[in-house]
């Protein structure tokens, strides 16, 4: 029989064994499948339409331009299990270019709004888990919403709380709580949970939906010594 310590040495290895299969899980879709399964539906519409060889060639050089990307987003994932170098990047500077790039592929108006109060610098865990929520709830507006505009909102409540909010105008997503939930929403609430904070998805049918995270402001911003501050990796957007 083995002694207590050694069975809770046990089940702590296990516990970790878990939370980096969840890891892996979570930076798989979020760098990978989102790119790969975009992809699929680009080809498909376009197999539907009427084209020239003009616009075969301009679709082969998308589909040439995402396979990087998905080979940059894996290479980047084995840098991070590796516990290499991060890079080093500001992550309003970041979400703005994601938010733009994600109008120009999509046609869909998009917005940025950094309200007052929300602050200049954060650590790179919340840089980071932030700019994958966007990631993955634009990917979901792109995929499901059929939205003609989004808008991403950075601010505070009233009780001094740090708020993310994604807004879309398209159809509404179904909110019952007895439908299955897809893996992209569980891992924008992990990454919400990560920080300390929660994050609810509410919509109407017809009124679309709205993606919002609450943290405690403590749990986003680096202490005053101002170290480990806007250190993130940023791939596959």
């Amino acid at each position: 029989m083995g002694t207590p310590a050694r069975a809770k040495s046990r089940a702590r290895k296990d516990e970790v064994e878990q939370e980096v299969k969840r890891l892996v899980a979570r930076e798989l879709h979020d760098r990978v499948a989102q790119t790969l399964t975009g992809m699929l539906v680009d080809v498909e519409n376009f197999k539907s339409q009427q084209v020239g060889w003009d616009d075969v060639l301009s679709q082969l050089d998308t589909i040439q331009s995402s396979t990087r990307q998905v080979l940059s987003s894996l290479r980047q994932l084995l840098h991070d299990l590796r516990g290499e170098e991060i890079v080093v990047g500001s992550f309003s500077d970041a979400l703005a270019a994601l938010i733009a790039r994600f109008g120009e592929r999509t046609l869909i108006a998009t917005e940025l709004h950094v309200m007052p109060g929300w602050p200049e610098q954060l650590t790179s865990p919340a840089s980071l888990n932030l700019y994958r929520i966007v990631e993955e709830a634009l990917t979901n507006v792109k995929m499901h919403s059929g939205a003609s505009s989004v808008r991403v909102v950075l601010e505070h409540d009233n009780s001094g709380d740090l708020v993310l909010a994604i807004h879309d105008d398209g159809r509404g997503v179904d909110t019952d709580e007895a439908r299955p939930v897809g893996l992209g929403t569980v891992g924008m609430r992990e990454r919400a949970l990560f920080l300390g904070g929660k994050l609810r998805i509410e919509g109407r049918e017809g009124s679309g939906t709205t993606v919002r995270a609450t943290f405690r402001k403590e749990n986003l911003v680096p202490e005053p010594r101002g170290k480990d501050i806007e250190e993130f990796a940023i791939t596959g957007a």
